[in-house]
């Protein structure tokens, strides 16, 4: 009879796969961005980021896990950042918030998968329905971030991020 893997194991395994590092206290650097960026357009980096996810029931034992990763190959930064000391700072501690903001709703996610009712007499697509709902509702708010931010360039509404999402992950 063949073990069933963990759940931890089958979620760090797609992390693997797609070259991902789960979300940590470590701050982000600049070598982490592997992705080629592209010749055109304003942005100066680009952070990549999924919340990778599985679920499953053992009779009636819920058991969930989610883990906020970053995706070094799929993200990058411009020369021109990385040439402008000011930039370099600035620019590496938004894209840390956009990680740091995936983490939070990754715990957000694992509070309201914990939190169900007898989550096992639901059907996998209710589930899964939650969990893009939860999703939808990362992706609204990193938008928003930008947004309010413009993309790190107002300093004032970028440090007051900083401050709400450290806040939150405490």
């Amino acid at each position: 009879m063949l073990a069933t893997p963990r759940l931890e194991d089958l979620v760090r395994g797609d992390l693997a796969d797609d070259h991902a590092l789960a979300w940590s206290p470590q701050r982000l650097t600049w070598s982490d961005f592997q992705g080629a960026p592209p010749a055109e357009g304003s942005e100066g980096a680009k952070t990549s980021y999924a919340l990778y996810s599985a679920w499953r029931c053992r009779g009636t034992r819920f058991e969930f896990r989610v883990i906020a990763g970053f995706r070094p190959r799929q993200s990058w930064v411009k020369a021109v950042v990385l040439q402008d000391t000011a930039q370099r700072g600035a620019v590496l501690s938004h894209e840390q918030t956009h990680f740091d903001l995936a983490e939070v709703h990754a715990r957000m996610m694992r509070g309201t998968f914990g939190a169900l009712t007898s989550p096992c007499r639901k059907t996998d697509q209710e589930l899964s329905a939650l969990a893009e709902r939860l999703v939808q509702a990362e992706k609204a708010e990193q938008r928003r971030y930008d947004a309010e931010t413009n993309h790190g360039l107002r300093v004032a509404e970028q440090a007051a991020w900083n401050a709400s999402v450290a806040r939150r992950l405490r």
